[in-house]
């Protein structure tokens, strides 16, 4: 265990758990809302089954910060079994020592992993979804263990009521609520800040395609890729940048190798300060086969930026008006995905029109609501419905 140390009980100490601080949209949230609580003089304490050197995202100086270097990776399912109830152990012993009243877990196997840490004590486990379980798939091992874990949850927070039909037959006895993601407002960032530089020359921002997130299968990158090589010949002067890091990144690097838009095609890894990067482009793409509820698309509208989306579950949908605030394609039909961005390059004062909608999600999904519904989960009185 790093960085932990004693700390005295309170009864409005809360815990959060989730598997590292790396660059992720459930990392962001998780780091979101403990910064967050901080701020407002809870008593907050972070921890991660990882260790705090794997640490990619900032916290607020008043968060309590635990690792416990619990990630090493397992050679066979013998050995993995072993290492999970080591983590167990390790995390039950952290949360001893921060005594909390609440504990938000976040993401499917993390959560698993703290319902069992809670068994047997006073701590008010709180289950927080990520993604959606109809598509998001964990295995077989780990499904059978949610539905015999999850029901012990005070409560099962989902992102969409898409997730939430498919999470209350697992849930049993505990209440499931939906508490859609907040954006916050974009930080103060320099106009003129290139995104990346490209043979010394800064991209500006209306010759920028930009996609963001986590390079996994599921995002859909590879989609991206291919739609932007089929308009690359008639918009010279336009480029690709994926920011993001993940296992796919080798996958993706020999697709743009084969495309011969190596040039044009850029995959930067991840950026500290995303609001940099979405200020600096011209156009956002949401590719992905399916979502929880996506930041990188609340983030990209809050920017301002005209934002084109497959319509896949869950989220997208929830979050974009169609030709208002941005463009729904249906998931997986490359064909009009291609057309769509075709259409936003040729049309400059549409992309601006869609943009300046897009700014709308800082009202609807507000950081004031967001917060608000979750203070209702962590009420006493137990009650839900007002969710």
């Amino acid at each position: 265990m790093t960085g932990s140390s004693s700390l005295p009980a309170g009864d409005d100490r809360i815990a959060i758990v989730i598997h590292a601080l790396t660059g992720g949209g459930s990392e962001h949230a998780a780091a979101l809302i403990a910064s967050h609580w901080a701020a407002a003089g809870r008593p907050v304490t972070l921890i991660t089954l990882a260790g705090i050197d794997t640490d990619t995202i900032a916290l607020h100086p008043a968060v309590q910060r635990i690792g416990l270097n619990a990630m090493t990776p397992s050679k066979n399912p013998v050995q993995a079994a072993f290492a999970n109830r080591a983590r167990v152990r390790k995390l039950r012993a952290a949360l001893h020592q921060v005594s909390p009243r609440h504990v938000i877990a976040l993401t499917d196997r993390t959560a698993i992993l703290t319902l069992l840490a809670c068994r047997g004590t006073p701590w008010r486990a709180i289950v927080s979804e990520r993604t959606d379980p109809r598509y998001h798939r964990i295995g077989r091992l780990w499904n059978w263990l949610r539905r015999g874990t999850y029901p012990e949850a005070r409560c099962i927070v989902a992102q969409t009521e898409g997730a939430a039909s498919a999470l209350r037959p697992i849930a049993g006895r505990a209440p499931v609520v939906v508490i859609p993601n907040g954006v916050p407002s974009p930080p103060a960032v320099d106009p003129g800040h290139p995104l990346l530089r490209s043979d010394q020359s800064p991209l500006g921002r209306n010759r920028c395609v930009i996609g963001l997130g986590r390079l996994s299968r599921e995002k859909g990158f590879d989609r991206l890729i291919e739609a932007f090589c089929r308009i690359a010949g008639d918009h010279p002067d336009w480029h690709l940048v994926i920011v993001g890091e993940g296992p796919e990144r080798r996958r993706l690097e020999q697709q743009v190798r084969e495309s011969a838009l190596s040039g044009r095609i850029h995959l930067p890894g991840w950026f500290e300060n995303p609001w940099s990067a979405l200020q600096s482009a011209g156009l956002f793409v949401l590719p992905s086969h399916y979502e929880g509820f996506p930041n990188a698309l609340l983030e990209a509208m809050a920017a301002g930026l005209a934002v084109i989306a497959f319509d896949c579950p869950s989220g997208p949908a929830e979050i974009i008006q169609p030709d208002i605030n941005g463009m729904l394609i249906a998931n997986g039909d490359l064909s009009a995905l291609t057309a769509a961005i075709r259409s936003l390059l040729d049309k400059p004062d549409l992309r601006q029109q869609l943009g300046q909608h897009a700014r709308e999600v800082q009202t609807r999904f507000s950081m004031a609501e967001h917060f608000r519904r979750w203070n209702e989960v962590l009420a006493e009185d137990g009650e839900f419905t007002a969710l």
